[in-house]
């Protein structure tokens, strides 16, 4: 007959070859005094299940990768964010809201969207001091930006300074309506010069 510690080898064994069946066996016996602390303890031997939940920032691999893409990119919006990371809309949502309990990332309405910083707000810097009024400060960075808006940016980072709206709306393709309230927005943020079209001097 098998001692303890042969039927705890064979039992193991058992739990890797069906880990599937196995995980719901725990859940089954979760009330079970005694099996169930040695399930938990196999199944957490065998990389499974574990006796308890990890939240910290630091071994959560999407939370991870949500501060490492703020510190390249910081102030994005949420959209932009789930989109580099390719996660789940619920999935994604419930983290941002750990790390921002934890005072790990700053959330900043900016243009009408909600754009994501690392740190805390006296962490965060911005154009060379710290967010003391994070929306005033977020307002002059090219975060929280619309299509037209990103489009009249970038448009003038690859070309340089446009003859005219009206010219500028012929090369994207986009009515001169839809240019002149991009620039106008983009000059009331101070993103660019109130003059000329063209970027303004903190961005160059």
């Amino acid at each position: 007959m098998p001692n303890t510690w042969d039927s705890m080898a064979l039992l193991q064994q058992w739990v890797r070859q069906r880990p599937w069946l196995a995980a719901g066996l725990a859940g089954v016996v979760g009330g079970v005094t005694g099996v169930a602390g040695s399930l938990v303890g196999i199944f957490g031997s065998t990389g499974i299940i574990s006796s308890g939940s990890d939240e910290s920032v630091d071994n959560h691999p999407l939370r991870c990768a949500v501060i490492e893409k703020l510190v390249d990119h910081p102030g994005l919006c949420y959209r932009e964010l789930q989109r580099s990371l390719g996660a789940a809309n619920g999935s994604l949502r419930h983290h941002l809201d750990v790390l921002q309990a934890r005072q790990s990332i700053t959330v900043v309405r900016v243009n009408g969207r909600t754009c994501y910083f690392a740190g805390s707000v006296n962490d965060v810097e911005v154009l060379g001091g710290p967010l003391s009024d994070p929306e005033r400060a977020a307002a002059r960075l090219e975060v929280g930006l619309s299509a037209a808006q990103r489009a009249v940016i970038d448009h003038i980072r690859e070309h340089g300074i446009p003859r005219s709206q009206a010219a500028l709306a012929r090369e994207l393709g986009r009515s001169k309506a839809t240019v002149h309230s991009a620039i106008k927005v983009l000059r009331r943020r101070g993103i660019m010069k109130p003059n000329i079209i063209d970027i303004a001097e903190h961005l160059q």
